[in-house]
């Protein structure tokens, strides 16, 4: 039986989903699925379907760990990153692990908060990288034909044709402006970068040791612990020392071995309010709700009520929403814009904590004072 492995990519924050999403509820975590589930647990699910859950790891932010293992069936593991550095490190470091429990590893990389429907096409897809990358030294991803010409997303342009849907990859491109991204989608050669890999650990380490050297360096006190404990305790102080820097730039577009397979699955990494009601059941007048949401003469609307009512009347096109003791409320073409929202009230919380926390040292001092003057009159 092969040796497979899958990692599942859980660090991110998802800001773009404010007031929904928070720093300790980020968009994997939110019930953003179909049938509320949540985004880690359908991906966690896709996993189940190519290899058993003792050979699945969940990497995540350390003060995560809870939360995420909360959706992880038994026998999943999570380890928590002290610090973000981004995807090089992270697939680096599960490489190490991966290889020293196998020599003949093979993993596929998954993000936990991408959106995929068709899961029998996705395991077709993922069985044919797999069998590529244990015959043959090669870095396997997967893209997405575009069917529109989105500005958030990185583009893979394909280059010669190897067989059905598999071409070497010619060039990464990362978030076009949309003139020019009408033109990769005119051209027919261009596919939307999903970030799921597939490859040999050996081999995605030979690549990381000739591309980023020093990156390969930094996480070498990783090698030859198979011990998953050990291992985890180690990551605590090798992290910290990496540069934070992503796989593409780290490695794929330097490597001259990279494949892109055109997948045959749904594909949507979910960055947007719009994006995540695309995928949603909507009521006659095209509105998307979720829980305690009321709408009144209203088109095309999303509106979300968690720990109260959202409620919208009279509007059209627009995202109403209301979480965590607060409420966003935007025009619906400008919803991927909302991490300017998040950065703006995050910036606030902080002055408005410094501002507390200096009213109370003000009043310290001057307990402090008063104690001192009283004292010395009392002398």
């Amino acid at each position: 039986m092969p040796d497979r492995h899958v990692l599942v990519l859980a660090g991110g924050r998802g800001e773009r989903f404010w007031p929904w999403s928070r720093p300790e509820r980020p968009k994997q975590l939110l019930p953003l699925a179909p049938g509320g589930r949540s985004l880690l647990a359908a991906t966690l699910t896709r996993a189940l379907r190519m290899v058993p859950a003792e050979r699945i790891l969940v990497l995540t932010a350390r003060d995560l760990v809870a939360s995420v293992a909360r959706e992880c069936p038994p026998g999943v593991r999570v380890m928590g990153e002290p610090v973000g550095r981004n995807t090089g490190p992270a697939i680096g470091a599960a490489a190490a692990l991966f290889l020293a429990e196998s020599p003949k590893a093979s993993f596929a990389v998954m993000p936990a908060d991408h959106a995929i429907e068709d899961e029998a096409a996705f395991v077709r897809d993922l069985e044919r990288a797999f069998v590529a990358a244990e015959h043959d030294s090669v870095l396997l991803t997967l893209g997405a034909p575009p069917t529109g010409p989105e500005t958030s997303f990185g583009y893979i342009r394909r280059g010669a044709a190897l067989g059905e849907r598999i071409h070497r990859v010619a060039a990464f491109t990362e978030k076009p402006a949309r003139d020019v991204a009408a033109r990769y989608l005119e051209s027919g050669d261009y596919l939307w970068n999903c970030g799921i890999f597939v490859w040999r650990a050996r081999v995605f380490l030979d690549a990381l040791e000739a591309s980023r050297p020093a990156l390969a360096e930094a996480l070498q006190p990783l090698a030859g612990i198979a011990d998953a404990a050990a291992f985890e305790k180690r990551l605590q102080d090798v992290l910290p020392a990496c540069e934070s820097i992503s796989v593409d730039y780290a490695v794929l577009e330097h490597a001259p071995n990279v494949l892109v397979i055109a997948a045959a699955f749904d594909w949507d990494d979910l960055g947007s309010w719009s994006a995540w009601a695309r995928r949603q059941p909507p009521d006659p007048r095209g509105n998307v709700l979720f829980g305690r949401a009321v709408v009144v003469d209203c088109d095309r609307c999303v509106v979300v009520g968690e720990g109260g009512t959202a409620a919208a009347l009279g509007l059209s096109d627009m995202v109403v929403v209301h979480a965590n003791g607060a409420t966003l409320t935007c025009r619906l073409d400008q919803s991927e814009n909302v991490r300017r929202v998040s950065e703006a009230a995050r910036a606030r919380e902080a002055s408005e904590a410094s501002a507390r926390e200096g009213t109370v040292k003000s009043a310290q001092d001057s307990v402090k004072h008063s104690v001192k003057d009283g004292s010395q009159a009392w002398r």
